[in-house]
């Protein structure tokens, strides 16, 4: 059984949805088990069923159905849970643990920060068979508590994205692009987007957004196209951009980001801009540049709209990257193993004093 947040949210599709036809595939049985009702996938366009589902009434409904989905995990030979259950709530995974110990928990962002949400987090990689995270910085916070912790990096499947054609010519001003959710939108690319108004003046590149709603951008002169986002749109996210960026802001929870927007880019063979911070600097190895400041990031715009042959090689090394590296494939055999291990040897470590005993499925 696998638990998500929903169908449509990063989280939800790279770490859980794209795995199980993989799994399927090795005979395995996967009932997903997304929160019911999840949330409104337009984005507020849909008021009235917003208002639904924020209702108490809505809240109910979540609550019926994942206390249905726990009892239906006691039969299950693993339980793969993406992120916490509901609500922040603890009760939760308390009650799932004692349905069924068999508990694999993974996590990809800095889901931990905030005493509440540490103990919150902490207790469940405690209790957990196994942890996977998204990168090193997010292991090492489950390893204060646990030593039964894989690291599972985000992945791409490459070969559904279609790579940039660079022996066709292309003429006009440099094309960069952010892809992304309505939610990461705000965290990371607001804060630079006067930076960026600046450096257009200035270099003259267009800028592209892909993303689902359509943001309402703070006023900074920035002159930007909106392509709605959809899963396929994000594949060839080569056909509206020359290159791809990922400004962070340095602090602990963007430290904590597995850097999915930089891999969907590679996988489309275009070169990256990316601050910094986290996991950027270890993705971006020759295929792109790295920028803290305003200098450094127009020199990056201005080296690879003046040079479209080293456009060209960055992006094919990028591709040829993603492809060696963060394959979905690669990693899906990762995950097989931690699923079996689980499934074979059950339960490790104890409750906490106080706390039910765990019970087998």
């Amino acid at each position: 059984m696998a638990f998500t947040h929903g169908t449509t949210d990063p989280a939800s599709r790279f770490r859980v949805l794209q795995y199980i036809p993989w799994i399927e595939g090795r005979g395995w049985q996967v009932s997903h088990r997304p929160k019911r009702p999840g949330r409104d996938p337009d984005g507020g366009r849909r008021r009235s069923l917003r208002r639904l589902l924020f209702s108490p009434y809505g809240k109910w409904m979540r609550s019926r159905s994942r206390l249905q989905d726990i009892r239906d995990a006691r039969h299950c030979d693993v339980v793969f849970q993406n992120r916490d259950l509901l609500a922040g709530k603890l009760i939760w995974e308390q009650r799932l643990v004692r349905s069924n110990p068999r508990v694999v928990f993974d996590f990809d962002d800095a889901i931990f920060l905030g005493e509440k949400r540490r103990r919150h987090i902490e207790w469940i990689c405690r209790h957990a068979a196994w942890v996977t995270a998204g990168n090193e910085y997010l292991a090492d916070f489950a390893r204060r508590v646990t030593p039964n912790v894989t690291v599972l990096p985000t992945t791409v499947d490459t070969g559904s994205y279609v790579p940039r054609d660079y022996p066709a010519a292309r003429t006009g001003p440099i094309r960069l692009g952010w892809l992304g959710s309505g939610h990461s939108i705000r965290q990371t690319l607001y804060p630079h987007l006067k930076m960026l108004a600046g450096l257009q003046r200035e270099i003259g590149f267009d800028f592209t957004i892909i993303s689902s709603p359509r943001p309402e951008l703070p006023e900074s002169g920035l002159r930007w196209n909106f392509v709605p986002w959809t899963p396929a749109q994000e594949t060839r996210v080569a056909d509206v951009m020359d290159v791809g960026i990922m400004p962070l802001v340095d602090n602990e929870f963007q430290r904590g980001k597995c850097g999915l927007k930089l891999l969907q880019y590679m996988a489309g063979a275009l070169p990256v801009i990316a601050s910094p911070v986290g996991v950027n600097r270890s993705l971006v190895e020759g295929n792109g540049c790295l920028a803290s400041t305003e200098t450094e990031w127009a020199g990056a715009i201005r080296a690879l709209d003046g040079d479209r042959e080293l456009l060209g090689r960055q992006g094919m090394a990028g591709r040829d990257f993603c492809v060696k590296n963060y394959d979905m494939a690669k990693w899906a055999a990762v995950l097989m193993r931690v699923l079996e291990d689980v499934a074979e040897r059950g339960p490790c470590g104890q409750p906490e004093p106080g706390t039910t005993d765990l019970k087998r499925g």
